[in-house]
């Protein structure tokens, strides 16, 4: 019952960060913290949940998204998407969560850090891109028109992956359900 209600928190968390950008940066329309809310969020549930909370706020945020839901294809790349980057979360998360604190873990995690973030956004933008392929019938279009928005996603991710992920790392260790985990 636990990991459940959890996992409903951190997908209102996610769909949460998703709605923030809006408000936040508004006009940085590749800049967004729902891919490392989803991440963290794995981080803290483990892989299996951290899939379902991907997959799931994916749904919500895109189905429920004040632009209007996307073509049914590429809603199935950002769920499929969603639900990878929260497994990553959540396979990450011996190297993140339940290793020691040491003078070194810094650099370690930022690296690792740094690298599922690289992972995690390649994935989600080469899935939805694929899917716009199919959707508007041209993969090379597809292809070439999302390299730029793909750049700059990938970009501001690695900072937010960077930044957030090491604030939120330390507090996460203290969570209940890490220490859980790590017995």
């Amino acid at each position: 019952m636990r990991t459940i209600v959890l996992s409903s928190s951190l997908i209102a968390f996610s769909v949460a960060c998703g709605y923030a950008k809006l408000l936040l940066f508004p006009y940085l329309f590749f800049v967004e913290l729902f891919t490392v809310a989803v991440f963290l969020s794995g981080i803290l549930a483990g892989p299996v949940w951290g899939l379902w909370i991907g997959a799931v706020s994916r749904l919500v945020f895109s189905v429920a998204n004040p632009y209007g839901p996307p073509h049914p294809w590429i809603l199935a790349a950002q769920l499929l998407g969603g639900a990878l980057v929260g497994a990553i979360g959540g396979f990450a998360r011996p190297w993140l969560l339940l290793a020691p604190e040491s003078s070194g873990v810094f650099r370690a995690r930022s690296a690792v850090l740094l690298a599922c973030g690289l992972l995690t956004t390649l994935l989600y933008d080469g899935l939805t891109n694929l899917a716009q392929g199919i959707a508007f019938g041209s993969f090379s279009v597809a292809i070439a028109l999302g390299l730029l928005p793909a750049a700059q996603h990938l970009a501001s991710n690695l900072v937010i992956f960077g930044l957030i992920g090491n604030l939120a790392i330390p507090w996460l260790r203290r969570h209940p359900m890490a220490a859980r985990h790590a017995a």
